[in-house]
């Protein structure tokens, strides 16, 4: 928190780069960042509605809540693989605390995801007919969990990165894999013995269920969801943080 005070103008002024860069001489904007996960939803809902028949009730609503923040985790953390090693050159010549980079990277994800949820979840609540009760403000430790968590292993993931650079090719097949071990496209409610636990196995599934327990059955995940949440984050940000910190004095000669 003291990194993000001291430095919140070079923060901020990352976040801003990243997102004028990618939109910049784009006439629609914003609005192609929806048309990802559009398309997909789109596809994900005709393939389980009409062919494999997914007993999901609003499918597209469900899953809507599932591809918003997994392409928020796994947007952030293909970019931190490359966080530190494309900012070499400030890194070598000026003195930058490196951790903005990651941070930065994972902000500048986050703001997408917002904007995405702003769009997006009221068209779904128009076309399904949800109606949001009080127990959506559950969304917000959810979410601050969830980017801290993100943050932790991005941080792992870009220190990896500067020393072993086949780490961005392994994470693109790795995400793949991932998608389908993490309960986007299916209930994990509907899933029960050996495999429900395999799937548990993968710390993600309890950050995108609890989006599914606040949004589509409109409750709040329990007690225990909480915990193990907040120990997740605690492990994966104290780890992240500690693997930074350790290596970061021999960035400049890697990058």
């Amino acid at each position: 928190m003291i990194l993000v005070f001291r430095y919140r103008e070079l923060i901020r002024n990352l976040v801003l780069k990243d997102l004028k860069l990618k939109y910049r001489d784009s006439a629609l904007g914003f609005l192609w960042s929806l048309a990802n996960p559009l398309l997909l939803i789109l596809v994900y809902a005709i393939v389980f509605t009409h062919m494999l028949r997914s007993e999901i009730i609003n499918f597209p609503y469900f899953l809507l809540l599932g591809i918003l923040p997994w392409n928020f985790f796994s947007q952030s953390l293909m970019m931190c693989t490359g966080s530190i090693v494309d900012n070499g050159g400030l890194i070598r010549k000026v003195w930058l605390p490196a951790e903005v980079f990651p941070l930065s990277t994972v902000l500048f994800n986050l703001v997408q995801f917002l904007l995405a949820l702003i769009v997006l979840m009221p068209l779904a609540a128009f076309v399904f007919g949800i109606s949001f009760s009080w127990t959506s403000m559950a969304f917000f430790p959810v979410l601050f969990l969830h980017a801290v968590f993100t943050l932790g292993l991005g941080y792992i993931i870009s220190t990896v990165t500067v020393f072993y650079r086949d780490v961005r090719h392994f994470m693109e097949i790795f995400m793949m894999l991932l998608f389908w071990l993490t309960p986007i496209v299916y209930d994990i409610q509907s899933i029960s013995g050996s495999m429900r636990r395999f799937i548990l196995a993968n710390p993600l599934s309890f950050f995108i269920s609890a989006y599914q327990e606040i949004f589509y059955y409109q409750r709040i995940p329990a007690s225990f969801h909480f915990l193990v949440m907040t120990l997740l984050t605690l492990t994966a940000f104290g780890l992240g943080y500690w693997c930074f910190s350790s290596y970061k004095a021999r960035f400049p000669e890697e990058v």
